[in-house]
Formats: structure tokens, C-alpha cells, sequence
């Protein structure tokens, strides 16, 4: 038997479907209205409030400038922290996902619909629609429109009046008609304080005295071992492969003289620490 669907849910499925449906025309009307008095709020407060009742879903803090368009707003899914500049819309024929912290420069245009190729089949009514899902921290510049079924990665710029009609990953910055990959973006590093590099050295130093136990228990097995079979502390040939070893597994060759003293010193204190294994 075939299941049964009214026309909302094929359009919010991404199948064809009539515009013209009764239910539809009046979830439009209801829009129309609301979009009316979201923009004729008299404060940023009361209109972030009323998208936060009208848009599928938004984070705590959502900051729009009028005009905002919209076909339905129950297909709008905002994260935390979005800002929207003047006069943006949003065909939300099928869903928009956008992430947190992400900002709209004036003129941005999101369209999930669309219709058939074929001008019979289009004459006919019938449409349909591609979601867009947005990620987190993208950035899109004035006049910006992104066409049906585009994904946008974290981290995204896009450039005033791009025409985005394909998906792009995260950390690229894209532009032109149609846009395209014009650098990445690069992480900057941090500012480290003194405090934060202490703290790391400390977070370090338990690491490296975890490893040192661990070691001083194999040194102690081997001490036990030579000391059963009458076998010398002290193995030239031994220790010089782990100082040889110690230098090839270095990342950073600046450091070779250090660190292969420490070796030096580490294996010093275990040979006198095996002689007294021998002695007691």
C-alpha cells in the first residue's frame, strides 16, 4: 500500500509538490503576517523574541536588522550567538541549518527552492526543494546567495556577492560567480602567558614522571637479572645504541646535545643505582 503524504510533508521531504495546497497557502499567510510584525518591532529585544517563536529553532542570543523574509519560518534552524544584517531572506521551502556564531552581511539570500527543468512538469505547479545547511563561525559578505542543497563547512567566508551553487568543506574562504576556493584559513596561534606555558610545563613533568617510574621498574628487573647471572652493571655497547637511538627518534636536531646528555645522566644513575641492587 502506498503511504500517504500530504503535500507539507513532501515538500519538507524534497519531493514534488503543490504550492497551491490549502494547508501550505496558509502556513504562507501566517508567515506573511508574522514577518510583518517581527519587522515592525519597536526594539532589537522584542524582535529577537518573536524569530525566536516563529524560526524552527535559535540559540539564546539571536540579533537581526529588518527586513527579514521568510516563506515559512518553521523550516529556520539558527545555533547560538547569529547575527543577520538589513534585508536578508530565507526560502525556507525545505530546512536552513546554520550553525552557532555565524554573521550575515545586509542583502544575504538563502533559496531551498526549486523547480523541474522541463517547462510542462514546471507549468504544472509543481516544485520542490534542497535544504542548505550552514556549519559554525561562517562568515557571509553583502549580497551573498547561496542556491538549494549547498553545504557551507565551519569556518567559511564568503566574499560580497559570491553565488554559491556547490558545497565547499571547512576553513576556505570562496567568492566570484560561481564561487569557488580563493585561500584557507588559517588557525592563528594563541598569545601563551607564562602561567599557561608553567601550567603546561607542569602537566609534562607528571607525564614524564609517570614514564621515569615506569622505567626505574624495568631497570630494577634488569638489575634483578644481572644481578642473579653475575653479569657487569655497566654495558658500553648498550648504552651508546640508546644514546644513538635517542638521536635519531629526535623531531627537532637543536635539541640533541641536551637531551642526549640527559641520557647520558638517566643512564649513569641507573648503573649506580643497579651496583647498589648488587651490593645489598
Amino acid at each position: 500500500m502506498t503511504e500517504f503524504k500530504t503535500e507539507k510533508e513532501k515538500m519538507i521531504a524534497g519531493e514534488l509538490y503543490f504550492a497551491n495546497d490549502p494547508e501550505l497557502v496558509s502556513d504562507r499567510m501566517f508567515a506573511r503576517s508574522q514577518s510583518q510584525i517581527i519587522n515592525q518591532a519597536e526594539s532589537a529585544e522584542l524582535r529577537s523574541q518573536l524569530l525566536k517563536e516563529t524560526f524552527g529553532r535559535t540559540g539564546k542570543k539571536i540579533y537581526m536588522e529588518p527586513v527579514i523574509n521568510f516563506d515559512y519560518g518553521y523550516n529556520i534552524f539558527v545555533g547560538e550567538n547569529f547575527y543577520a544584517n538589513f534585508n536578508c531572506t530565507f526560502l525556507d521551502v525545505s530546512t536552513i541549518e546554520i550553525g552557532d556564531n555565524c554573521m550575515f552581511a545586509p542583502n544575504v539570500q538563502l533559496y531551498t527552492a526549486t523547480h523541474p527543468l522541463h517547462p510542462v512538469k514546471r507549468n504544472s505547479g509543481l516544485e520542490y526543494a534542497k535544504p542548505i545547511k550552514i556549519g559554525d563561525n561562517v562568515w557571509l559578505g553583502g549580497g551573498v546567495i547561496v542556491t538549494p542543497g549547498v553545504t557551507l563547512g565551519n569556518n567559511v567566508v564568503v566574499g560580497a556577492g559570491s553565488v554559491v551553487t556547490k558545497s565547499f568543506p571547512d576553513n576556505v574562504v570562496i567568492a566570484g560567480n560561481p564561487a569557488r576556493i580563493i585561500k584557507t584559513v588559517e588557525e592563528e596561534p594563541l598569545e601563551e602567558s607564562l602561567e599557561t606555558l608553567r601550567q603546561k610545563i607542569d602537566t609534562i613533568d607528571r607525564e614524564l614522571v609517570a614514564l621515569l617510574e615506569k622505567r626505574m621498574d624495568t631497570v630494577t628487573k634488569i638489575g634483578q637479572v644481572k644481578k642473579e647471572g653475575n653479569q657487569a652493571v655497566y654495558d658500553e655497547k648498550r648504552e651508546q645504541q640508546v644514546l644513538d637511538k635517542v638521536a635519531k627518534l629526535l623531531k627537532n636536531k637543536g635539541y640533541k646535545e641536551k637531551i642526549t646528555n640527559t641520557y647520558v645522566d638517566l643512564m649513569k644513575h641507573s648503573r649506580e643505582y643497579q651496583n647498589k641492587m648488587k651490593e645489598e
